[in-house]
């Protein structure tokens, strides 16, 4: 019998992970050292590690593992990854993986990822499956199905499906089917259909589930300045 260290086994593994790389329409492997290929390069920095810089149309798939970080591409996407990071890239998607960070990017889809952090979006963000979530200074952003989110200075909004949700310094929000959210210097904000609502200052306009086409069963359970809630309310800290 031959014994089998397990730290061993494990850097085996991480040695040589492969990844799968599709470089506009053409697929390539790699699980050590450089490829340039199309003006950009494709390096492993370290076992399972994968950087990707300069290129037009890039989508890396991890293979359930692996890190990849992305730097100054054009469309860039993560399939079934562990970490993935991405910045100054203009169109970004992310499948599956267990840490997402987004830096400077044109625009954002995620799904079904872990701990998501988006800053400075001129575009869209759209993430819908993830635990937490945070996302700043975004022109747009649509979250649904997440755990715990903080929305911040984006110009618009949308909440639905979520835990624990911080809304602060947003133009205007749309907010359904949430647990606890909070309101923090708002422009405007559309509430429906939540579990609680706490607002620190801004405009909040507390809608019935029944008037809203499609959602169902319960009236919404939130703090109220006004017994109408048709009418909007703003409320002011001291």
């Amino acid at each position: 019998m031959v014994a089998v260290d397990p730290k061993a086994v494990h850097s085996a593994t991480a040695v040589h992970h492969q990844f799968v790389v599709v470089v506009d329409g053409a697929e390539t492997t790699i699980h050590e050292g450089v490829q340039r290929c199309n003006g950009g390069t494709l390096t492993v920095v370290s076992p399972g590690v994968l950087e990707v810089s300069r290129l037009q149309h890039v989508v890396v798939r991890g293979g359930g593992g692996g890190d990849v970080g992305f730097h100054r591409c054009g469309f860039a996407a993560a399939e079934a990854c562990g970490a993935v990071s991405f910045h100054k890239c203009d169109a970004v998607r992310v499948e599956g993986a267990a840490e997402v960070a987004v830096r400077r990017c044109r625009s954002a889809d995620v799904e079904r990822a872990g701990t998501v952090s988006i800053l400075r979006c001129k575009g869209a963000a759209r993430v819908h499956g993830a635990g937490e979530l945070r996302v700043g200074r975004c022109r747009e952003a649509d979250v649904g199905s997440c755990s715990e989110v903080t929305l911040g200075r984006c110009r618009e909004a949308r909440a639905d499906w979520c835990g624990a949700l911080g809304i602060e310094r947003c133009r205007s929000a749309d907010v359904s089917r949430c647990g606890a959210v909070r309101v923090d210097r708002c422009g405007g904000a559309n509430v429906s259909s939540c579990g609680s609502v706490m607002v620190r200052r801004g405009k909040v306009n507390m809608v019935d589930a029944h008037q809203q086409q499609g959602w169902q069963e319960q009236q919404p359970s939130c703090q109220k300045a006004e017994p109408d809630y048709n009418l909007p309310i703003e409320i002011v800290s001291k």
